[in-house]
């Protein structure tokens, strides 16, 4: 590599970089009236758990508790990303959403500059190694045109698998590709045993990839051992130095998921939360349909690597081989082992363009056909941030809160305990751990223990379906020291407040208005 292959390959990261905040920058512009934005748009439901994570880092701990459940917890040494970033924000005053945004920036930046240096490792003519980068940063599958029909593919929400999507959603998910990088690049390098010093920048980039994201340990070690498979059927002999440092590292890299397996065990809250962590993957199809044109450009480059057998494609096609069996292993976290998984199918496709289809072109047809197979691989992204956007516009409420709940949300932050437990409409469960700190009795489909009970519970309270005793059992039950009555409580069903009543009296249970602006108050509840 030159400094000008350098030079395009900076500037292709810094157009991805810019892209990937576009609609947070558009969502900002277009706020309502009134409303303050809240800096999260792919999936603000575990983005607000992620801010909630954050927050607890801000408040000093190192210790995860669970924040969208009212139990009271010990907690373990876990997410500990999102909590250092929440030390960051307490050390550098910065705002949590302005310390995650710049985390995501820099991740992008930074796997997107390994990646590059991942595709130059693996050989090839400079043109095929471009084409593989920009298939990498840039392509998706057909989500676009399956979305006229009313399906969603996997391109459209499944945002670890796909490079464009992990940099526009979350700082971890590109930090954990990044790290696998990594690793591959120390034990698996074309044409050259590890050694010592390779054996520990891999254990070093395995720990730090077990803390970003356990699961990620998986994929990459699975590889791994396909990969050595591969090399063992085309030698018919074992690199047993490889092999010996692949399985150092993998140990190390065991250690802090084993932790974390035995934490969650011996913590009941926590396992009430696993058993509810399921993320089973889509079907093969959808998955075909999700990678589109990078997928079936793949079969050819898995032909021609398996012809050419190098260390470099045999290393691709183990890990589609290794993902394509962990996706469908009986594991709770299926879809969640497609981490980077376009990572050797975008390589594999440019193999299978520049050998395959490249030689049948017209010189003068091979770069704005190479263009036109980039711009339409991209069509799903394009889409992606249009659909933000447009939500943006019309004033999705999971995109904003009203300056009454911003201002309900600081009260609470500033006045109430963080161990309080607040009733409030199950959306607003979404933003009270992470703008305020409380817990919730119910904001979270996974961080929620027993959360479809508590899901009908909560609502059942604000349509009026509880009576008067069930109400002040419920209350009880859930350690509930604030009820929030906000427009999204009021919108679920005919349970009001008394207008200017400034108390509620729900059995032997009492409360006070605490907290009123426009249309949002704060009750404090407490036993007559």
């Amino acid at each position: 590599m030159n400094r000008r292959e350098w030079q395009w390959a900076m500037l292709v990261t810094l157009v991805l970089v810019i892209a990937s905040n576009l609609p947070y920058l558009i969502a900002w512009a277009v706020r309502p009236e009134g409303a303050h934005f809240t800096g999260l748009l792919v999936n603000p439901l575990d983005g607000h758990s992620y801010i909630a994570k954050m927050r607890q880092g801000l408040d000093g701990s190192w210790r995860f508790r669970l924040a969208f459940t009212p139990e009271r917890q010990t907690g373990a040494y876990l997410f500990l990303l999102h909590i250092a970033l929440g030390h960051v924000a307490r050390w550098t005053g910065l705002p949590l959403v302005g310390v995650y945004h710049g985390a995501r920036a820099l991740a992008g930046i930074g796997t997107s500059l390994v990646a590059y240096r991942f595709v130059t490792r693996l050989g090839g003519e400079p043109g095929q190694r471009r084409v593989a980068f920009l298939l990498l940063m840039f392509s998706s599958g057909l989500g676009w045109l399956a979305a006229a029909s009313g399906y969603l593919p996997a391109d459209l929400w499944v945002p670890e698998a796909f490079f464009f999507y992990s940099i526009l959603a979350t700082p971890h998910f590109p930090l954990a590709i990044a790290l696998i990088l990594v690793i591959l690049m120390a034990l698996a390098l074309p044409g050259q045993e590890p050694g010592r010093r390779e054996a520990v920048i891999a254990a070093g980039a395995s720990i730090g990839l077990s803390i970003v994201q356990p699961f990620g340990v998986i994929p990459v070690y699975a590889t791994l051992a396909v990969w050595l498979g591969l090399r063992w059927l085309r030698d018919r002999r074992l690199a047993w130095r490889t092999v010996g440092w692949t399985a150092a590292a993998g140990l190390v890299a065991l250690i802090y998921p084993l932790y974390g397996l035995l934490a969650i065990r011996v913590d009941p809250v926590l396992a009430g939360w696993n058993v509810q962590n399921q993320t089973p993957s889509p079907p093969a199809w959808d998955w075909l349909l999700s990678f589109g044109l990078v997928a079936a450009l793949a079969v050819p480059g898995v032909v021609a690597a398996l012809r050419q057998r190098s260390d470099g494609s045999l290393l691709m096609v183990a890990w589609v081989i290794a993902a394509g069996v962990g996706m469908y292993a009986p594991l709770a976290l299926q879809r969640r082992l497609a981490l980077g998984l376009q990572v050797p199918l975008a390589v594999l496709a440019a193999v299978g363009w520049c050998q395959a289809i490249w030689p049948r072109l017209r010189a003068r047809l091979r770069r704005p056909a190479t263009v036109a197979l980039v711009g339409f691989s991209a069509l799903t992204n394009l889409f992606l941030m249009a659909m933000l956007g447009l939500a943006a516009v019309g004033g999705e409420p999971r995109f904003y809160l009203s300056d009454g709940e911003w201002q309900a949300l600081a009260w609470l932050q500033e006045n109430a305990d963080q161990d309080q437990v607040v009733l409030c409409a199950p959306q607003s469960g979404m933003f009270v751990p992470a703008w305020a700190g409380q817990k919730v009795v119910y904001g979270h489909p996974f961080e929620t223990v027993d959360a479809e009970r508590r899901l009908a519970q909560v609502e059942a309270y604000w349509t009026g379906e509880m009576g008067t005793a069930e109400r002040e059992s419920f209350l009880r039950e859930n350690r509930v020291g604030y009820v929030l009555v906000g427009p999204r409580e009021l919108e679920i069903g005919d349970w009001r407040p008394e207008i200017g009543d400034r108390r509620l009296e729900i059995g032997e249970i009492e409360g006070k208005m605490v907290f009123e602006a426009e249309d949002v108050r704060l009750y404090e509840v407490y036993e007559r």
